[in-house]
């Protein structure tokens, strides 16, 4: 498990990735869908920041409400594993919960920007500022299982990183329009 600084150095690369992967897109190219089924660019950064955000006031929240049992805590000794297993490789996929799917909440790509990075900064000023040692609190992820704090800051890394590959797969579709 990354330590608490080179975890904030790798919540802030993943979200420069990741924001620069859409930031700079045409009103065409963000809302550019390569079939039926496929998520646009919009969508994909809309997940990702419902997943953001709903993580982060879990981490600040029901995370470090109480102390979890020896068995609970015991249940996260692999969980930076099976944040990578489910997460790095992108042949794996799998359908998002219905309660991060993306429902056109946000339009643009720089009112996701400030979202994500309003977010995203809250997480890291929080790992930074906070005195409790998060690897002793527990919450279960829907997709993931039990995951200490520091986890869940890895998954959003890994959640992130994802993403942006999916939306550099999205860029490179060849009906991808130009502008």
């Amino acid at each position: 498990m990354p330590d608490r600084d080179r975890l904030v150095a790798l919540l802030r690369e993943s979200a420069t990735r990741f924001v620069d992967s859409f930031r700079a897109t045409s009103d065409g190219q963000f809302h550019f869908k390569s079939g039926p089924e496929r998520w646009s660019i919009a969508e994909v950064a809309e997940h990702v920041i419902i997943s953001e955000t709903g993580s982060a006031k879990l981490m600040r929240g029901r995370l470090v409400r109480e102390a979890p049992t020896p068995e609970l805590l015991a249940a996260t000794a692999d969980g930076d594993a099976r944040v990578d297993a489910r997460l790095t490789p992108r042949d794996n996929a799998f359908a998002a919960p219905d309660f991060v799917l993306p429902t056109g909440r946000w339009n643009t790509p720089r009112e996701m920007v400030e979202v994500f990075e309003e977010s995203r900064n809250g997480t890291i000023d929080y790992l930074l500022a906070t005195g409790l040692d998060l690897t002793k609190f527990v919450a279960p992820h829907p997709a993931l299982g039990p995951l200490n704090g520091h986890q869940w800051a890895y998954f959003l890394v890994r959640h992130a990183e994802r993403h942006t590959d999916q939306i550099e797969a999205v860029k490179r579709h060849p009906s991808y329009p130009d502008t």
